[in-house]
C-alpha cells in the first residue's frame, strides 16, 4: 500500500499566504477539517496552517485575527510523494510528531492529504492496527515544538 491508496484526493481546501487567520479559521470550521495547505500563486505547497497553529500562534498570544498566514503557517511542510510506502507515511508522522501529511507530485503541487483517519480507514490486519496505535501514541506525545 502506497500514499496514492490511503490519502484523501478530494476534499481539500487550500488559501494562500495572504490569507488571514480569521479567513483560515472559517475554511477549517465550514469544511470541519484540521488542518489547510499554503498553496503559492503556482499551486505548489509552501506551508500549512492547522488548528494548532492558530491556537498557540494567534490566540494564546493575543495577535490580531487579521495576521497573514504566512506569519504563523507551518514550514517546512513534511510531505511524501504519491508511491511513498506506509512505512515511509507512518515513519514521517512520528519522527515529526504530525497528524496529517501532504502528499505531492515532484513538482511540489498537493495531491491530496493523508490523515491518522486515513490510515485507520486502511487497516486491514492486526499488525497494521497495532502500527497505527504506536503512530498514535509518539505523535500524542507532549513536547512538541511549535515552528
Amino acid at each position: 500500500m502506497n500514499a496514492r491508496d490511503i490519502m484523501t484526493a478530494y476534499k481539500v481546501w487550500a488559501c494562500s499566504d495572504t490569507s488571514d487567520a480569521r479567513q483560515v479559521g472559517r475554511l477549517m470550521a465550514e469544511h470541519d477539517v484540521g488542518a489547510i495547505p499554503v498553496l503559492d500563486p503556482e499551486g505548489r505547497l509552501e506551508g500549512i496552517i492547522t488548528d494548532r497553529d492558530l491556537c498557540c500562534k494567534v490566540i494564546a498570544t493575543g495577535r490580531d485575527l487579521d495576521v497573514r498566514v504566512r506569519k504563523i503557517m507551518s514550514k517546512p511542510v513534511h510531505a511524501v510523494r504519491p508511491d511513498d510506502s506506509l512505512e515511509r507515511i507512518e515513519s514521517i508522522m512520528r519522527e515529526h510528531k504530525i497528524r496529517r501529511v501532504p502528499v505531492v507530485d515532484s513538482d511540489n503541487r498537493l495531491q491530496g492529504f493523508i490523515s491518522m483517519a486515513d490510515l485507520a480507514c486502511h487497516c486491514s490486519s492486526p499488525e497494521e492496527e497495532h502500527e497505527l496505535v504506536g503512530v498514535l501514541e509518539t505523535v500524542s506525545r507532549p513536547g512538541r515544538m511549535l515552528a
